[in-house]
């Protein structure tokens, strides 16, 4: 007689909802019976005619399908308690960005098992605290709205994080900061924002303490300049940046707005307790110092400025006690020992100087910084600023400390430096050296293989461990054994295939 199914049969393991005790003992019991019958149909088709064969193993088949739902409900996952079953669902989440709003990809994977799973998913606010728009092309601007909208409504009191992209032409309607970030703007941790510049004015036209919970912002407005029939000027940017109040815990500030900006519009920014400073847009110089006399705070700055020429007499100090960082660009071909002549930076670990056109490398500058200051650097990066081998043998001399350096395209390097450097007498510190151009592989090679004996006579390991230039095919095959001994001691050696060019960082 053929298999048939029951009521019971056409429902068991096809939901992950929690079993009751009863029902668990029910479908034991039907679990057996199956299990029987399949011993008893295997025991049948030993004897079975042919023409009743294809019949059996018709319900052999059957009765193994529904065995394995029974198995399905019967599952240990199901009996998980709620913490567990969270617990797992925060790990399956934990290694995703969000990046796209993907269906594939846990919060929304795991709301797509069953009813039970989704109650638990959308229960649970720290998986709805992050989304990630880097891929704008993917989504029009009204799903990303409607995305963000519904991502955060679960997000509870979570702290929340949105990387947000809008660089689409065409008219639109939605606003995103009316849409998604006035709604949320109190709960909001981290924010990276390129949005058309009237909406930028829109989100620093907040009311003061809307993003006081924020701790990281990045703005870009984009102008959409590349598409334009006719460039005219841009005027700087005007609007204060007021929407932090007293409260606010902004650690991280990074903004592009207009080309030029006016220093002023940062002023009501919550400088007692910024730590990382960046501004893409330019400032005037004698506007910049202004500003830093209210940077106590800062670790990390980082700005372009132009107009040095053109300062008055400038301020006699500007103590920066926390600065270990400062990356400035020069938008002007003019000197620039002005711009930092009050700076006082005591622990200053990481200097970094460009300038698109190549600016000479100012030793007076350097040696006064280093003397007001007393910093011990361990980073100096003058890919874009020329000097001469006498001045770099200097610099050497002068900054024991140095861990990493980069030198321009016209800085020569005598093979005396390379030697020394080689033998410990000077850059004995140095862990990464960054020679852009072309370069004659010998010397740098001897370098290392002095340096790798001398640490070996003293029984330690060579701090110099990365070397980065560009040299001739011909160059490179001819000492390709060395190259590769040197590799094989643990020396990193990076041979770019084409010469960058000098403004490339």
């Amino acid at each position: 007689m053929p298999f048939r199914y029951d009521s019971f049969d056409q429902q068991v393991g096809l939901t992950n909802a929690p079993l009751t005790e009863h029902e668990a003992k029910h479908i034991r019991l039907r679990l057996q019976e199956r299990e029987h019958s399949v011993t008893r149909i295997d025991r049948a088709l030993m004897f079975t005619p042919q023409t009743k064969y294809a019949e059996l193993q018709e319900d052999r088949a059957k009765i193994v399908a529904l065995i394995d739902r029974y198995r399905i409900a019967l599952a240990p996952y199901k009996r998980l308690p709620p913490e567990m079953l969270q617990h797992i669902f925060h790990c399956a989440a934990e290694g995703y960005t969000q990046s796209g709003f993907s269906v594939d990809n846990p919060p929304l994977l795991l709301c797509r098992i069953c009813s039970a799973w989704r109650r638990t998913a959308l229960h649970m606010p720290e998986l709805w605290r992050s989304l990630h728009f880097f891929l704008e092309i993917l989504h029009s601007r009204a799903r990303k709205v409607k995305a963000a909208q519904m991502w955060f409504s679960h997000a509870g009191d979570s702290p929340l994080s949105l990387t947000l992209t809008d660089t689409a032409r065409g008219p639109y309607t939605e606003n995103f900061v009316k849409e998604v970030i006035t709604p949320f703007s109190r709960k909001f941790r981290y924010l990276h924002l390129v949005l058309l510049p009237s909406q930028v004015q829109e989100l620093f036209a907040l009311p003061v303490g809307s993003l006081d919970r924020l701790e990281e912002l990045y703005v870009v407005a984009y102008a959409n300049l590349i598409h334009a029939v006719e460039v005219t000027p841009v005027p700087a940017w005007a609007p204060p940046i007021a929407v932090f109040g007293p409260s606010s815990r902004l650690r991280r500030f990074r903004v592009l707005l207009t080309p030029f900006v006016s220093a002023g519009i940062f002023q009501q920014l919550p400088w007692h307790q910024l730590e990382a400073f960046r501004c893409d847009s330019t400032i005037q110089a004698a506007e910049c110092h202004e500003m830093l006399l209210s940077c106590q705070s800062l670790r990390k700055l980082h700005v372009r400025i132009f107009g040095i020429t053109y300062m008055a007499t400038a301020i006699l100090e500007i103590p920066l006690p926390n600065i270990t960082s400062l990356t400035v660009q020069l938008c002007d071909q003019e000197g620039y020992d002005r711009f930092f002549l009050p700076l006082v930076l005591p622990v200053l670990c990481s200097l970094m100087i460009y300038n698109y056109h190549g600016l000479p490398w100012s030793p007076r500058m350097y040696n006064g910084l280093l003397d007001r200051s007393r910093c011990e650097l361990e980073e100096l990066y003058l890919g874009t600023l020329d000097s001469d081998s006498r001045d770099i043998l200097s610099l050497l001399q002068r900054t024991p400390s140095l861990k990493s350096i980069t030198l321009s395209h016209n800085t020569p390097v005598e093979d005396d430096i390379f030697h020394r450097i080689g033998s410990g007498e000077i850059g004995g510190c140095l862990e990464q050296l960054f020679l852009k151009g072309k370069r004659e592989l010998n010397p740098l090679l001897t370098m290392l293989e002095i340096r790798q004996r001398a640490e070996a006579d003293d029984g330690a390991t060579s701090r110099l461990r990365f070397v980065e230039t560009h040299a001739d095919e011909q160059d490179i095959e001819e000492q390709s054994a060395r190259i590769r001994d040197l590799r094989d001691s643990g020396v990193e050696i990076s041979l770019v295939k084409k010469i960058e060019l000098h403004f490339h960082l």
